[in-house]
């Protein structure tokens, strides 16, 4: 070539270049598609040969289980790093079944029972077969098992037998333990001479501290927690020979040492440490408070209760410290911690001011447990966890709650003894009777006003949510239990306590009237929602009631309060918030008004029916007259038709005392007025709105008709039936004329009733002519006639069947 030097080297066949960067690259692809090739090859001659095993296994499988197993084996292979004779199945033969116990839990099964069996036997050989062995031999077979036992573990862990270590370890525990026992036996170097608890608790210390030092040597994890559970009963084991109050101050100390070890020790013994000072603090909790509410005089339990203030404060820290974490979990423990804390505190409140307080009378001693009880919900409200503020409310105010319900029976028979003059109702008369017993004592009303206190002062230093209105809604019910049961009480004279009664039924009713209103700061700040204005109602409810009942102790009384009653209801009614108080409110109004109509009549000199009649009737004017009043716009007005409806029921039942009083048998003249009334009501629907028949005349028609139906079968009045079916004609002729469903149907089975009760006589005497046979032959051939109706029909379904059949 011209220009030199040598040419490169090219293909014989394409020639094309054989050197250079490219050609380099096109060599590499083409060694890597022949090993695909290659690999394509061998794989398709594998899926052939799978293939055949498994068309193998279709014929030997299925009637030689073996053959099935020895395909399976086939297909499988032998697994990756088995070794010779190794297919990594299980079993000798390698049937390939799964294996329904993992190696690890058989391991540690085994370990378990053989280490259970080990202890059992150490047991047995140190309590009950010493066998010939005097004390040297004894003391030398315990000895140096546990040397060995002790020791195993460290050339276990140099053999990666760490599982094993464990167990040997733990049997070492049990031999330790034993060893202790063995040597009070024998009295060893004198120690038979120490008292019992004292000694048992210095084997538990001595064993703990030699697991603890083990636990530095060994790398094991079962030594440390065990020698925290060890340590738990040393000092109150030591105090256990002492007074009561001692050993409550070493199960606090105890508790003490476990927060020690919590916040200081190592990862492996926190845990433990946790779980055993909460058992030892509730231990401290539970005696703490039984022996310091036991104490006979101040001083006495002042002492006791030192131990429970300490819980107290070492519950504070812990509470704090986990709270202050920042985490939510740590708040969580925090509260029930807080709750714990809270319950010994007061105890120790209480304890000392029960003793003062039972010196003076027995019915103080709520007032011991109540106070401490609102001084800790007081004081939770100042702290800034939210969860934790909320376990500490909750606990004092649960504990307060369950104080105040130990004057509960009492309260009731109070409040219930005044209902005895709602026989003035009943008789018609005002019998002056006497004053209802007292049966509660000022107690009940201090403690009562103290919980209302209580339960107040968190509600106005809360910050707003459930919590409030809980609180808000507490003390108002036991506030106005506390004015409920002040006249019986205190024997307030009779005309005092009806006004109390008067105010207490009107005071609430105010606040849920003005509930949400915002031009009221305090009412809209305090309860300015729909539960606390219900809750309210609720109480003036029952406050109400209450002072109905002192009221009919007397016809002035009687005459006087119930419209003053009405006044509160009436004005819920009208200015009410929530719909459900505005349809409270004007129940009462209606009610007191009726009431008040009622008492007039008997302050008259009316009979109690007739009386009855006029209260009756006046509420049903004023429930329909309500219907009529205009609604503010943009608020849930009142179910009008329901309002008239009421009143319609109440100025029937006014008619009805009317007639009962005026001895009136006749029962149309207490069902036509309710019909006409109903189909007045089902006719003016029916112009507004697309009714049924049996929606707007239904009712009305079956009031009277159906009654009247059922008395002309019980009574021989001659003018009934005749009335009736003709009402019936009419009924039936109206319905088919106007195409409705309701009145045809009900004048049909009126008349045809009607027509049967009068044909009945006819028609049993021509019964009793007809021979016997004649109703069993008619029953036989309406059997025969039915058979043949069924056999008919299967006839027919076979053919349908038999067509269908050639189709196909």
């Amino acid at each position: 070539m011209a220009g030199g030097g040598p040419a490169a080297p090219e293909c014989p066949e394409c020639a094309l270049p054989l050197r250079g960067p490219v050609a380099q690259e096109l060599w590499r692809v083409d060694e890597t598609l022949a090993g695909l090739r290659t690999q394509q090859t061998r794989l398709l001659a594998r899926r052939e040969e799978l293939l055949g095993i498994l068309r193998d296994g279709r014929a030997g499988a299925v009637g030689d289980p073996a053959a099935g197993a020895a395909i399976q084996e086939r297909a499988a292979g032998p697994s990756p790093g088995a070794g010779p004779g190794e297919d990594g199945r299980a079993g000798a033969g390698g049937s390939g079944r799964t294996r329904e116990v993992s190696a690890g839990t058989v391991q540690n099964l085994l370990l378990i029972l053989g280490g259970l069996l080990l202890t059992v036997a150490a047991v047995v050989f140190t309590v009950v077969s010493w066998g010939r062995l005097g004390i040297g031999g004894r003391a030398a077979v315990l000895a140096g098992f546990t040397a060995l036992a002790m020791l195993a573990p460290v050339v276990l862990i140099r053999r990666r037998l760490t599982a094993t270590a464990e167990t040997v370890a733990g049997f070492s525990i049990a031999l330790l333990l034993l060893d202790g026992y063995a040597a009070r036996r024998v009295g060893f170097l004198g120690v038979d001479a120490i008292e019992a608890l004292d000694y048992a608790a210095g084997v538990c210390g001595l064993v703990a501290l030699v697991l603890a030092a083990y636990a530095r040597v060994v790398p094991l994890r079962g030594p440390a927690p065990v020698a925290v559970v060890l340590a738990q009963p040393v000092l109150p084991l030591l105090a256990g020979t002492t007074s009561g109050s001692w050993l409550v101050a070493m199960l606090v100390a105890t508790a003490a040492l476990d927060v020690a070890l919590v916040r200081y020790g190592r990862a492996g013994v926190r845990t433990t440490a946790a779980l055993c000072g909460s058992a030892m603090a509730a231990l401290a909790l539970l005696g703490g408070a039984v022996h310091a509410l036991d104490a006979g005089s101040v001083g006495e339990a002042l002492g006791r209760s030192a131990p429970l203030a300490a819980l107290a404060l070492l519950g504070a820290y812990v509470a704090w410290s986990l709270a202050g974490s920042g985490k939510g979990e740590g708040e969580i423990w925090a509260a029930l911690v807080t709750a714990g804390t809270a319950l010994a505190l007061i105890a120790a409140l209480a304890a000392p001011a029960e003793s003062a307080l039972g010196r003076l009378s027995l019915d103080w001693r709520p007032l011991a447990y109540l106070v401490p009880a609102l001084v800790v919900v007081l004081a939770a409200t100042w702290l800034p966890w939210r969860r934790v503020r909320l376990a500490g409310m909750a606990t004092g105010g649960t504990v307060a709650l369950l104080t105040s319900l130990t004057p509960l029976p009492r309260l009731a028979a109070t409040l219930a003894a005044p209902l005895a003059w709602l026989d003035t109702l009943w008789t018609g008369t005002w019998d002056g009777g006497p004053w209802p017993g007292e049966v509660t004592s000022p107690v009940d009303v201090v403690v009562l006003a103290v919980l209302a206190a209580g339960f107040l002062v968190p509600a106005v230093r809360g910050t707003g949510g459930w919590p409030v209105e809980i609180a808000l809604i507490g003390a108002l019910v036991s506030g106005a239990l506390a004015i409920a049961v002040a006249p019986a009480a205190f024997a307030v004279p009779y005309p005092a306590a009806v006004a109390m009664q008067v105010a207490l039924a009107a005071t609430p009713a105010v606040a849920a009237t003005l509930s949400g209103a915002p031009r009221w700061a305090v009412a809209a700040t305090l309860g300015g929602t729909s539960r606390w204005a219900v809750a309210c109602a609720i109480v003036a409810g029952l406050a109400s009631v209450e002072a109905a009942a002192y009221a009919f102790g007397s016809k002035p009384a009687t005459l006087i309060v119930l419209p003053i009653l009405a006044v509160p209801a009436a004005a819920m009614a009208v200015a009410g918030s929530v719909t459900a108080l505005r349809v409270w409110g004007l129940g009462a109004a209606v009610l007191f008004l009726g009431l008040e109509a009622m008492a007039v009549g008997l302050a008259a000199g009316l009979q109690v029916r007739v009386a009855a009649s006029v209260g009756c009737a006046v509420a049903g004017v004023l429930l329909p007259a309500r219907s009529l009043w205009p609604g503010r716009a943009g608020r849930d007005e009142l179910n009008l038709e329901w309002l008239r409806y009421t009143g319609t029921a109440l100025l029937l039942s006014a008619s009805w005392l009317r007639l009962w009083a005026g001895e009136v048998t006749v029962v149309e003249a207490y069902t036509v007025p309710c019909s006409l009334a109903l189909l007045g009501f089902g006719w003016w629907r029916g112009r507004s709105a697309d009714v049924s028949s049996w929606a707007a005349y239904g009712a009305g028609l079956s009031f009277t008709m159906l009654p009247s139906l059922v008395a002309v079968y019980a009574d021989t009045e001659l003018w009934r039936w005749p009335a009736l079916g003709g009402l019936a004609l009419a009924v039936l002729l109206a319905g088919a004329r106007f195409r409705l469903h309701a009145p045809t149907v009900i004048g049909a089975v009126v008349l045809a009733g009607v027509a049967v009760r009068e044909l009945a006589p006819y028609v049993s005497e021509m019964l009793l002519a007809v021979p016997r046979w004649v109703p069993i032959a008619v029953g036989g051939l309406l059997l025969v006639v039915v058979g043949a109706t069924y056999e008919a029909r299967k006839r027919d379904l076979r053919r349908l069947r038999d067509t269908l059949a050639k189709m196909d």
